[in-house]
């Protein structure tokens, strides 16, 4: 029984034409080219037609440049940022373009921010093809920053290579703005507050408001509808209604995280395949997604950075709590001197996770906290919190 074997197209093409890619060519080049060749054979020949096609040639280069330089001038832009940003995530970017021109339009502009490569990647440049007389375009930029702190944007360039595409005209516009990017965050294995085990540190306890717990808040006339058990009996003996027993609802869990920086960079107890400063920004993000996924449980979570931050943050829930807490993280300096820390035996009742970036050290004053180390990033996280929101 015979066989036929099947093969794909590109089996059959040859190497060179595997192998080969178009070559590209500037417009600005090819046109100095095409006058450097038709010039001198127009100059010194004296025929006509090349004549004719130099002359056409300078006229678009003349007509080209003006254009292009009347197309940028009397533009309005104003940049749009979001507040924060996350490393390795799109960041959209507006841009607000109106023509001050009463007559004459604009075409083709690329507009972008001057922005160093280390920090930003530019997927998608804001591109307009047209802004009338009088008009107002947006158009939108899509950038993934590569680094956590403060991004400053401080000039906008906006370029166009109308009508022929030979020349390109750049005018930069200073306007200064500032965004926060937050650490990379993850969406960690299974349920945090079992893995961590927070709840048994922390313990269940009675909360200041009135709801549906099972410890005492006080008294309440009955609203006819309650059970038998919530009755207090023995106040309504005294009064002519009855009276119950009002719950307080239980407490939030309280959580603070213990990012532990006292050891410089150069310090760590590291292997040789890892690199220090990776380490430190993995206990980052270790921190950020602990903090993003105890808040999203509802719990109240605190910050404390020994070594970099004397002061702590409080024990709060809310979302501006949460973008308080990323921001601390984000403009986290390692390059500054460490400083020693202080144990503060007044802290509240919480549970508490220390995190650091090489390995295990019990700190003075947190005798039951929960350890976690950079190197344990792989296994506590599954996948981005981005990915995982659009899963």
């Amino acid at each position: 029984m015979s066989r036929v074997a099947t093969q794909s197209p590109s089996e059959f093409e040859s190497p060179a034409l595997q192998k080969s890619h178009p070559i590209r060519v500037k417009p600005a080049l090819a046109y100095v080219l095409a006058i450097g060749l038709i010039g001198p054979a127009a100059i010194f020949k004296g025929n006509n037609l090349l004549i004719w096609m130099l002359a056409v040639m300078l006229s678009m280069g003349l007509l080209g440049t003006i254009m292009s330089w009347l197309s940028i001038r009397r533009l309005s832009v104003q940049r749009m940022v979001p507040a924060w940003g996350e490393v390795g995530e799109p960041m959209r970017v507006r841009y607000r373009v109106r023509r001050l021109n009463r007559w004459l339009p604009s075409f083709g502009l690329q507009v972008s921010d001057r922005i160093d490569a280390g920090h930003v990647r530019v997927d998608h440049a804001a591109w307009i093809m047209h802004v009338g007389p009088g008009e107002q375009v947006h158009a939108d930029a899509r950038m993934v920053p590569l680094r956590r702190g403060r991004l400053l944007l401080t000039h906008i360039r906006v370029a166009t290579s109308f009508p022929f595409g030979l020349i390109q005209r750049r005018r930069s516009i200073a306007q200064q703005r500032e965004v926060i990017i937050y650490p990379r965050r993850h969406v960690l294995v299974s349920s945090v507050l079992r893995v961590m085990g927070s709840e048994r540190l922390d313990g269940p306890r009675a909360g200041r408001r009135r709801g549906q717990g099972r410890e005492w808040y006080g008294l309440r006339p009955s609203a006819g509808s309650d059970s038998l058990r919530d009755i207090a009996w023995k106040v309504t003996a005294h009064r002519d209604e009855l009276v119950c027993i009002d719950r307080a609802a239980p407490s939030l869990t309280r959580l603070r995280v213990v990012l532990d920086l006292q050891t410089p960079t150069n310090e760590l107890a590291l292997s040789n395949d890892r690199d220090a400063r990776l380490a430190e920004e993995q206990s980052i993000e270790i921190a950020a997604s602990v903090m993003q996924q105890f808040h999203h449980e509802g719990c109240e979570v605190g910050l404390m950075v020994p070594g970099l931050l004397q002061a702590s943050t409080p024990i709060r829930n809310s979302s501006w709590h949460l973008h308080r807490l990323l921001s601390r993280l984000a403009e986290l300096d390692l390059d500054a001197i460490r400083m020693p820390w202080q144990p503060d035996t007044r802290h509240d009742r919480a549970a508490t996770i220390v995190i650091r970036p090489d390995r295990t050290r019990p700190m003075q004053g947190l005798p039951n906290a929960l350890y976690l180390t950079s190197g344990q990033l792989e296994d506590l996280c599954v996948y981005s919190s981005k990915q995982g929101a659009s899963a």
